[in-house]
């Protein structure tokens, strides 16, 4: 599922916690476009699952995430919005 934010694409990821228990929580994040895909997960990616993940778990002060999903299905590079097919008449 993508959104538009801002003129940027959003889509969601899932992420888990085994310190806590939040388990393949969804969380909405900033489509990744032409940064590298590093520094995409570590200045986007993680920014918005921390802050999610300390709205649901404020006591909880895992400094690591278990898992996290990032969706390709339609997309054309990792953390990317999906593509929307074109039609040719």
């Amino acid at each position: 599922m993508e959104t538009t934010t801002n003129s940027r694409q959003m889509i969601r990821v899932k992420y888990s916690c085994a310190s806590c228990g939040v388990h393949r929580t969804s969380v909405e994040v900033p489509a990744r476009e032409n940064e590298d895909v590093a520094q995409w997960v570590q200045s986007v990616m993680a920014v918005s699952i921390g802050v999610d993940h300390a709205a649901r778990s404020p006591r909880c002060k895992s400094r690591t995430i278990s898992e996290v999903m990032i969706p390709t299905t339609g997309a054309d590079k990792i953390g990317g919005a999906g593509v929307q097919p074109v039609s040719v008449s």
